[in-house]
């Protein structure tokens, strides 16, 4: 006779992966869909969305709404949309409304999009949701915003330079003052246009002529905190992202902008120098915080709250951007300890891509491109590239491989965000669709 025994039985476990297709909701489009895919194309473009996201999100948008085959061709500043049976293709040209980013607006193009998708609203209703986020006005008033750039300004001379306390004192004035003009000066006009290469010559001109004084050792502590939200760092590594993809005219475009823009802070800079006559030597020499220190990621924590205000964050974003930015700052912190500092970025992009794409469909939490924008400024190409690039050209500390370990490290950071946007894919093909997850 057999011994009774106990039976174990383990759960079937079957692994279903969900289409990235987006499903068609209606029959047949309406009248006004060519003119909500452009104008929906044109506020992604607006809010730093890169191109070929912009023109899958579209294309899902399209088939959504009654047209599975539209035509679409999206460049980083220009967006056409053709559909079958329309006489003509019908074109936009984006440009950031009030001449930056607003991440409260960046989140309710996003929600636009999300509707647009779950069929809960027409393309009509869609045109005049868009109208109406291009007209509201910002969460936080000027004062607040200006504030805000002042901590963002500060946060970045803890994290990238080490900064002491009255040079963090400095960077933070002097960050308001940046932030003034940037929220005072009209868009689309050629003081816009000049803002950048204009705003590096007099901050220089006051940094430079300060430290003549000996108020400070290091000017680069003081100088370069400001300039962060005007570094092409995001630009840059989106460009070679597009590049890498196969989208050559806009990974092109977006590159050479990105590059003209950092060559322009740098002249405004070597400019100053030559007019106050302070020698290159003691005004372009910098030093790093050691790694691991505290103070970083004090200045990380001052930089995400700086970065909320000054760019009016949704509500409840500021945790959601405080974590991803400390994950993306570790994560290079990590790669720099196990790979160097050219292939640092790629941990944090790959880190913080994961991490952005995962919380964006946490209830209150920002769209992922919120994330992504100050997170690049705390990665290798901006600030860095910047220093690099101006002491090169005056000898100071001049190291031949400076200029292409740049380059290496825009690259790196530029595979981080590839690897990590085909792993969040990957995810979202097999995870259950009750977590809600955003197609990227």
């Amino acid at each position: 006779m057999r011994a009774p025994g106990l039976r174990f039985h383990l759960p079937r476990f079957t692994l279903r992966r969900r289409s990235t297709e987006a499903e068609q909701l209606v029959e047949s489009p309406s009248a006004q869909l060519q003119e909500f895919l452009v104008r929906l194309g044109s506020a992604l473009l607006a809010i730093g969305t890169a191109s070929r996201d912009i023109q899958g999100t579209l294309k899902r948008v399209a088939t959504a709404l009654g047209s599975p085959r539209a035509t679409l061709i999206v460049f980083p500043t220009l967006i056409f949309v053709g559909l079958p049976g329309e006489a003509q293709t019908r074109f936009d040209v984006a440009e950031a409304a009030g001449g930056e980013v607003r991440f409260d607006r960046a989140a309710h193009v996003y929600a636009v999009v999300d509707r647009a998708l779950a069929g809960e609203i027409t393309a009509a209703q869609g045109i005049d949701a868009l109208d109406a986020i291009a007209s509201a006005r910002p969460r936080f008033n000027r004062l607040v915003r200006i504030v805000g750039h002042g901590f963002a300004s500060a946060g970045v001379a803890l994290v990238l330079l080490g900064a002491e306390t009255t040079s963090m004192l400095y960077a933070f004035t002097l960050g308001m003052l940046v932030g003034a003009a940037k929220l005072f000066v009209r868009p689309g006009t050629y003081a816009a246009i000049l803002l950048p290469v204009a705003t590096a010559f007099v901050l220089s001109l006051i940094v430079f002529l300060l430290g003549r004084t000996v108020l400070f050792d290091e000017p680069l502590q003081v100088l370069v905190p400001p300039l962060v939200t005007l570094l092409p760092g995001a630009v840059l590594t989106t460009g070679i992202q597009e590049l890498a993809t196969g989208d050559m005219v806009a990974g092109s475009s977006r590159l050479v902008s990105g590059i003209a823009q950092l060559g322009f802070l740098a002249i405004g800079i070597l400019a100053a120098l030559q007019i106050t006559g302070v020698p290159a030597s003691m005004a372009l020499l910098s030093t790093q915080p050691p790694l691991g220190a505290i103070q970083p990621w004090l200045g990380v924590l001052l930089f995400s709250a700086g970065i909320f205000l000054y760019y009016c964050g949704p509500k409840r974003s500021l945790y959601f951007l405080t974590l991803v930015l400390l994950v993306a700052y570790g994560g290079q912190l990590v790669g720099a300890f196990v790979m160097g500092n050219v292939f640092s970025g790629f941990f944090g992009a790959f880190a913080l891509t994961v991490l952005a794409y995962l919380v964006q469909s946490v209830r209150g939490a920002p769209p992922a491109v919120v994330c992504f924008l100050p997170a690049f400024w705390l990665l290798v190409p901006g600030a860095t590239g910047l220093i690099r690039l101006t002491q090169t050209a005056t000898g100071v500390d001049f190291d031949a491989g400076s200029i292409p370990n740049v380059l290496g490290s825009i690259v790196s950071i530029a595979l981080g965000v590839l690897v990590g946007t085909a792993l969040y894919r990957q995810l979202y093909t097999i995870a259950p669709s009750r977590w809600g997850l955003r197609l990227v």
